[in-house]
């Protein structure tokens, strides 16, 4: 996989290559798909959720179709694990003004992935708000906004690359890994 950064619509900012071609890929049959349950279930809310890549787009897509599909930014919750960081600053400084409000990035003590692709490289940058579980205990911190970028320093940044283990992405919540927890990772 790619770590190139493409321009994200027409918006102004820049988003992982690889993320937003998944997302775009899949986006016409979910959108279609999604048009139609927001009819026969008017009531409900819509969560998009998902773990590593899947957390960057389910994010991604979020944003997308909220963009494109009206009453859905209304109904739209965001919730994701170990979500690696999606775009540069600008990116994510967009994205916290649309959904920011109702996304949740949940990390877990000393998960590498949350810190790739790393913020050196084309200006990387998470967006808010992040619940680090910091400990094997299940302490929590919730992440503050800062201006510069949305990674708060006392939370899962506040580790150092080098102590942190793919264990610690294998496991969120106590749950056991999913089926693909022991492909290797490539970035």
């Amino acid at each position: 996989m790619s770590v190139l950064t493409v321009p994200y619509m027409s918006t102004g900012g820049s988003v992982h290559s690889g993320f937003l071609e998944s997302v775009l890929g899949a986006g016409r049959v979910v959108e279609s798909h999604l048009r139609r349950l927001m009819i026969d279930y008017p009531d409900y809310m819509i969560v998009f959720t998902g773990h590593s890549k899947g957390g960057a787009e389910a994010a991604l897509s979020a944003l997308h179709l909220t963009r494109r599909i009206d009453g859905l930014k209304q109904r739209v919750r965001v919730w994701t694990f170990g979500e690696p960081r999606l775009g540069d600053t600008h990116f994510a400084n967009i994205y916290n003004k649309e959904l920011g409000a109702v996304t949740y990035r949940v990390t877990s003590a000393a998960d590498p992935v949350v810190a790739m692709p790393p913020r050196f490289l084309f200006d990387y940058c998470h967006h808010n708000l992040e619940i680090w579980i910091s400990s094997a205990e299940g302490d929590i911190y919730v992440g503050q906004k800062y201006a510069e970028c949305a990674e708060d320093p006392r939370a899962s940044s506040s580790v150092d690359f080098y102590d942190r283990s793919i264990m610690w992405h294998k496991n969120y919540l106590g749950l056991p890994p999913p089926d693909h927890a022991d492909a290797e990772f490539s970035w």
